[in-house]
């Protein structure tokens, strides 16, 4: 039973992070519909840049900063034409997709799988350092978001935009940062999945992007609900691999899909309670 709490939230770590920056984005009101396409471009830099470094600690600075360059760039962009953050997030999702893809292809001539002597950990270390710095990472942000007052400025922008703008405060500042805030998290969210696999895959995140989202809502927009939403997808998942061991004739893709199931399942039986707005 031990084994079972710390294997869950050990692989709990790349969705908590994701969660917590979509998180931070619904409270802008800017919902951060690009996480997903984020996590793949990350998990692709990180291999990428620690390769041709050789340093895995330049790989996630490299990524992590040029993925939130991307982010933020396209954030300055929607908020002075005015345009749809939604259809611009979505955007967004299609455009890291195929920057991986070209990149890939320009730097190691493949979009396939991409390995490397030099990208290579232990996979039960990998997953607890990963795992620890998950937890740490996302205490800080809690602390941030719940803690400070620039913390309460994001989460009143996205409701309450008019009290902040009657005190002087930039609201296209705010959900500047809590867009940012959201690209920082789901980029360490995609380092953690490519240094757990030793090597970068397309499509890594598996959809924990939009797993993050359904966390979110699951949690009625709190941030001890979205845990405990992570906890629950993350539970169904290990379960889902577990299976497999006890029911050898179960369909695969029935079992990778287990997660997504259970998240269906919750959206549809757990009732809203958000607050009107």
């Amino acid at each position: 039973m031990q084994n079972a709490v710390f294997s869950i939230a050990l692989l709990s770590a790349p969705l908590l992070l994701a969660s917590f920056g979509a998180l931070t984005s619904e409270y802008s009101g800017r919902m951060a519909v690009f996480l997903d396409g984020i996590i793949n471009l990350s998990a692709f830099f990180c291999y990428a840049f620690s390769v041709l470094t050789g340093s895995f600690i330049a790989g996630v600075f490299l990524s992590v900063f040029c993925c939130t360059l991307i982010i933020f760039v396209s954030i300055r962009a929607v908020e002075s034409l005015h345009a749809n953050p939604f259809l611009a997030s979505l955007g967004l999702n299609l455009f890291t997709g195929a920057l991986a893809s070209v990149i890939s292809v320009a730097l190691f001539g493949t979009r396939g799988v991409l390995t490397s002597s030099l990208f290579s950990f232990p996979a039960a270390s990998a997953r607890l350092w990963t795992g620890v710095v998950a937890l740490v990472f996302t205490a800080v942000g809690f602390a941030f978001l719940y803690g400070t007052k620039y913390g309460l400025y994001i989460r009143i922008t996205g409701k309450d935009a008019d009290v902040l703008v009657s005190r002087g405060i930039d609201v296209s500042a705010c959900r500047t940062a809590a867009w940012c805030i959201a690209a920082f998290y789901g980029s360490l969210a995609g380092c953690i999945l490519s240094f757990r696999l030793s090597s970068f895959v397309p499509n890594i995140s598996s959809g924990r992007g939009w797993l993050a989202l359904a966390a979110v809502f699951l949690g009625r927009r709190t941030g001890w609900g979205m845990t405990a939403a992570v906890i629950v997808l993350c539970a169904a998942e290990y379960v889902a691999a577990n299976l497999q061991n006890v029911f050898q004739n179960i369909a695969s893709p029935l079992l990778i899909a287990l997660p997504y199931i259970a998240s269906l399942a919750l959206i549809v039986l757990v009732p809203d309670t958000k607050r009107g707005e």
